[in-house]
């Protein structure tokens, strides 16, 4: 079997999962359950994307903040390890994108509390 009859296959299996999958009705959580993430894993959640924020945005002091990045890759700049530096500049650019990621995820958190958990 040609690697284009692999694809079709496979893009036809994913057509009809998708299909599936979007006809299933919505997942619905008890009301213990809702209280009990209320009450301790959303205070945790929103515990930790405020450390990691804090964390990526420190000071050149934070270890492995931004600038702390930025600062070792200059510093290896300075001592001609380019390939160093590289791999550093490489690391601040996922820095950005996690902190995109975290963002969105303290969203996801502030949205469920503001629905389920009452004004707490």
């Amino acid at each position: 079997m040609n690697i284009s009859r692999i694809g079709v296959v496979v893009a036809g299996l994913l057509l009809l999962g998708t299909g599936t999958a979007a006809a299933q009705e919505p997942i619905t959580i008890s009301p213990e359950k809702v209280r009990k993430i209320c009450e301790q894993r959303v205070p945790r959640i929103e515990t930790k994307v405020k450390a990691l924020t804090d964390k990526i945005n420190g000071s050149p002091e934070t270890f492995g903040s931004t600038k702390w990045l930025e600062q070792r890759a200059a510093d290896a700049r300075k001592a001609g390890n380019t390939a160093r530096a590289d791999v550093l500049d490489a690391r601040v650019k996922l820095r950005a994108a996690q902190l995109v990621k975290i963002g969105k995820a303290g969203e996801r958190v502030a949205k469920f509390k503001s629905e389920h958990c009452g004004a707490k």
